[in-house]
């Protein structure tokens, strides 16, 4: 098996992600999986049906008869290659090949693959076999996204990971959602796995960033605005377009309430929170890239003096989301 990523679960996912590549050769439309793919969603199950959400900066590059995984790990990047075979529809087969020789290099995987627009959607079922070998808390299921990347678009020159990124620090998934930062603010580069301030807000979200006023971010102390960015994981491992994005609307409106909704649009739905504590939160759910962003700004006050700051700081990153991310 190719090790694309540092992890074990990148590891088998990477390879998971790369058994899609059959179909380019064989299928009706051939040329539906040719070219680059980013990855946005990974979601494993373990053996006692919990599962966990992950993401790393890693490519798929689909050629007549090869199939290429390319990953970004810190500053490290890695290479695979595999040989294809359709099984039958909807179902692969591929091998890992030695990158020096082409030579197989371990036993074949199967997975299951479904094409829907611009996503590539893989699962895996790991084997009675694959699970015992990890213990109790083995994997028993792998699920994945993926959204096409077309020439010239994402600031895509060729099909590599994005690499090392100025925005955030630390090893929690990340998005794959861009984001530059908007003028007047600065990136709290500060790891969410790390800082109980940050960790509990970010939760399995995969991270974009945290930011705040330019000229803060060193003093070290609680800001008193912050911006959190995170990509929304609990729809799974599937696109969400305008009909998803309603039901996500309403579960965030039977949450909140409906007297504290302060925009509902078809696609974002805006929330302002009072805390017991005395803070405010400013919450917007916006559905870009097939994704669904939560963009939150925090401050203390009463809701009449910083709810127009807070709505106002949400709209500047969801803004600079909508035009990083084009359709």
């Amino acid at each position: 098996m190719a090790i694309c990523m540092k992890p074990s679960t990148f590891t088998r996912w990477c390879l998971v992600l790369l058994l899609a590549a059959p179909l380019v050769a064989f299928a009706e439309d051939r040329g539906s999986l040719l070219g680059c793919w980013r990855s946005q969603h990974v979601q494993v199950t373990l053996k006692d049906n919990t599962h966990r959400d992950r993401n790393g900066d890693c490519v798929l590059e689909y050629d007549m008869t090869h199939a290429r995984s390319r990953c970004q790990y810190g500053s490290k990047r890695t290479e695979s290659i595999q040989s294809y075979e359709i099984v039958k529809k909807g179902r692969l087969r591929l091998v890992s090949l030695d990158p020096d020789t082409l030579q197989p290099k371990g036993p074949p995987a199967e997975v299951d693959y479904r094409i829907d627009d611009d996503w590539l959607m893989l699962e895996r079922k790991f084997t009675a076999e694959e699970q015992a070998l990890s213990g109790a808390r083995a994997d028993v299921r792998l699920r994945s996204l993926s959204v096409r990347v077309r020439a010239g678009q994402d600031g895509a020159v060729a099909c590599n990971p994005r690499g090392e990124v100025s925005i955030r620090t630390g090893q929690s998934p990340a998005s794959s959602l861009v984001l530059t930062t908007p003028s007047g603010w600065e990136p709290l580069l500060v790891d969410p796995t790390k800082d109980p301030r940050l960790g509990p807000a970010v939760n399995t979200s995969l991270f974009v960033g945290a930011f705040v006023p330019k000229g803060t971010a060193a003093s070290g102390a609680m800001p008193r605005l912050l911006v959190l960015v995170v990509d929304d994981v609990r729809q799974g491992p599937r696109p969400i377009r305008q009909a998803e994005f309603a039901a996500v609307k309403a579960s965030f409106r039977q949450d909140l309430g409906t007297p504290q909704i302060t925009c509902d649009r078809p696609d974002r739905i805006c929330g302002l929170i009072r805390l017991p504590e005395g803070g405010n939160v400013y919450t917007e759910l916006f559905n870009v890239k097939g994704r669904v962003a939560m963009v939150t700004s925090s401050a203390a006050g009463t809701p009449s003096e910083v709810a127009p700051l807070l709505r106002a700081s949400v709209t500047t990153f969801v803004d600079r989301l909508g035009q990083d991310n084009p359709k």
